[in-house]
């Protein structure tokens, strides 16, 4: 395994990739910081359960790192094929005489499907290059499902043409450690315009979902 740093943008990221005995690449991923690695293997004491984090950690640089290299293929894999995909936008509320009221957040559902299809279309093909970073986050397993995990990440997402900065809630299924698989994904803006941060129980988590 090595590890080493690439600049895109005067912007440093740490990467890992593997090697045969024969130098061939077997993987590469980007990683997330060791501060945050640390973090949230330090978050649980259970022996079983700091293993299964070392490898929700693990997928979730593998997921970052799909984005980032435009690798569909994986996305496709690591999704269920009934995965909830929710996007939130702001929207602006007015009173009828023009009375401007507190913004809130619209929801969009997406399936799968149209997930990706718009991933590759609108947002790959268009994009000379695509950062995506994770500042902060939170693992929390569910109670009586062992198998499932609910992560909330702070993202920084910057491309050529667009960027913002918001929470993405992943909820991975670890069922099948070789193939996990993601049944649902949120992102909701981490701020409105006017610069005010959504409160702490609007960002989505484990508590949200029946499964």
């Amino acid at each position: 395994i090595e590890d080493f740093q690439f600049s895109n943008d005067e912007e440093y990221q740490e990467a890992v990739i593997s090697f045969d005995k024969s130098g061939n690449v077997l993987s590469f991923y980007l990683t997330l910081s060791n501060k945050l690695y640390v973090k949230v293997l330090r978050s649980n004491l259970e022996l079983t359960d700091h293993r299964r984090r070392q490898l929700v950690l693990d997928y979730v640089e593998q997921f970052r790192t799909a984005y980032n290299t435009k690798d569909i293929k994986f996305l496709e894999q690591v999704f269920s094929d009934d995965a909830l995909i929710i996007t939130g936008t702001e929207i602006k509320q007015k009173t009828s005489d023009a009375i401007a009221l507190p913004s809130k957040i619209q929801y969009k559902q997406q399936s799968k499907q149209q997930y990706l299809e718009n991933l590759k279309t609108k947002v790959f093909s268009r994009n000379s290059y695509i950062h995506v970073s994770f500042d902060d986050i939170k693992v929390v397993r569910h109670p009586q499902r062992r198998d499932f995990y609910g992560v909330t990440l702070h993202q920084g997402w910057r491309t050529s043409t667009y960027s913002d900065d918001g929470y993405v809630f992943l909820l991975w299924d670890f069922t099948d450690e070789q193939a996990p698989q993601i049944h649902v994904r949120t992102w909701q803006p981490s701020s409105f315009e006017d610069g005010t941060k959504i409160s702490e129980d609007e960002i989505f988590s484990l508590a949200d979902f029946d499964i």
